[in-house]
């Protein structure tokens, strides 16, 4: 009879003991998804704070999209360490007149560039110092301004170099760079409004290094080489 309870008491506590597993087992089950989903949450809610941090706006997707095609394409430029603001500066109007000033007057150096004359060279690159000289930076702060005081600076020391220098290929070499600054400053101050403008490489510039340049014009007409070979360029990206 004793034998008989034992048993009993020792299957009891055998079935308690397996109830007790299986609860411990389904609440830790329970609690695994809710965790798991706070995770993905989390980490989707810090992707967006960085997001915003850099200045990306809008979809997300979207604006990683876009952000990945202009990265892709400095990726390329010579000269690493020129600011592009991820999220463009939101210019008062009169800025963003002188800002697009600026843009003409390099869209004329460029047609110099490619019809070769030296005067006009000259003449193109001191108007457009004038332009950057012009613009009027009492609406610009933080990043607005910390982009804009470098590549002013890069404008105006470029230009400059480009004048002293006699040769037309010396000058395209300074070109080259004023053009890498140009596609930054569009980038980061949102200057497309009214224009038409493209980037446009030439894989065989500056001695088979490649180099871009702006247009305004899906017609190629390359600065680096004029009436040597006028058509050579393709365009990568649509401003």
């Amino acid at each position: 009879m004793n034998t008989i309870k034992t048993i009993f008491i020792l299957s009891a506590l055998l079935l308690f003991s397996i109830f007790v597993a299986c609860k411990t087992e389904n609440k830790t089950n329970s609690n695994s998804t809710p965790t798991t989903v706070s995770h993905e949450e989390m980490e989707m809610e810090s992707k967006i704070d960085r997001a915003s941090q850099e200045g990306l706006k809008g979809n997300t997707d979207t604006a990683e999209g876009r952000h990945a095609q202009h990265e892709s394409l400095r990726d390329n430029f010579a000269h690493q360490d020129i600011i592009i603001l991820e999220n463009p500066f939101q210019l008062e109007k009169n800025t963003k007149n002188d800002l697009q000033e600026v843009v003409k007057a390099y869209l004329l150096l460029k047609d110099a560039f490619v019809n070769g004359d030296l005067k006009k060279i000259d003449d193109a690159s001191a108007e457009m110092e004038q332009r950057v000289a012009a613009v009027g930076t009492s609406i610009l702060q933080e990043y607005g301004l910390a982009a804009w005081d470098q590549h002013s600076k890069l404008y105006c020391e470029k230009l400059k170099e480009l004048r002293h220098i006699k040769g037309l290929e010396e000058k395209r070499s300074y070109f080259s760079h004023i053009s890498e600054v140009i596609y930054c400053t569009i980038k980061s101050f949102d200057l497309k409004d009214g224009l038409e403008l493209y980037a446009t490489f030439c894989p065989m510039a500056l001695d088979g290094k490649g180099a871009y340049w702006i247009s305004e014009d899906k017609e190629i007409r390359n600065p680096y080489y004029g009436d040597k070979m006028l058509k050579c360029g393709k365009i990568e990206e649509t401003l």
